[in-house]
């Protein structure tokens, strides 16, 4: 692996070190090889730069970077006029900020996060086929996920870190019980 940004080569008049002879990598930094940068925190992360590079930590952090981050900041679609009024009216809440991801993009971000449909904000991800806002079923979802947005509008939710920057809710968590719950009773189901 190249450890330097420059074309510098050595002169053979000084001999490399060998790397037998460095350090044991500090816990901060094993923390960022490992893609936990929030472990790792300024000093791990100052350590791999100063060992790898810019352009060695830049590409570290990329290639961990989870496909979530892409999708949400793409533009997406607004919820289409009809059913956002319906849910709206079934919420008492305007959703006229949530966009809907439902490209390739979105489908491999979905599964990389091993879900049918994810919310960020206000961006609403699914996965290839479960956007179905005809069907019951679709809108029952659509509704499970409008809650999450209504939740996150409200500050903070509980998450496990994915890696990535990335947290994902546990279906156990008093947040996705609640989604659940209330996508029952504004469509109706409970």
């Amino acid at each position: 692996m190249r450890t330097h940004d420059s074309d510098h080569h050595e002169s053979s008049s000084h001999p490399k070190a060998s790397r037998a002879h460095d350090p044991e990598p500090t816990a901060a930094m094993r923390a960022a090889l490992s893609g936990r940068w929030d472990a790792a925190g300024p000093a791990g992360l100052a350590e791999l730069q100063r060992t790898a590079g810019n352009a060695g930590t830049a590409a570290l952090i990329d290639e961990d970077r989870s496909p979530v981050h892409d999708v949400v900041a793409s533009e997406g679609s607004p919820l289409p006029g009809d059913l956002r009024t319906d849910m709206e009216s079934r919420f008492g809440h305007d959703f006229g900020d949530v966009r809907v991801h439902t490209d390739d993009a979105a489908h491999h971000s979905a599964t990389s996060v091993n879900a049918q449909a994810y919310t960020v904000g206000s961006d609403i991800v699914f996965e290839s086929g479960k956007y179905d806002p005809g069907s019951d079923a679709g809108k029952h979802m659509i509704a499970h996920e409008l809650t999450h947005v209504v939740q996150q509008r409200s500050g903070p939710v509980d998450g496990t870190d994915a890696g990535g920057g990335v947290s994902i809710s546990d279906p156990s968590d008093r947040f996705e019980r609640e989604a659940v719950a209330n996508a029952d009773r504004v469509m109706g189901m409970d």
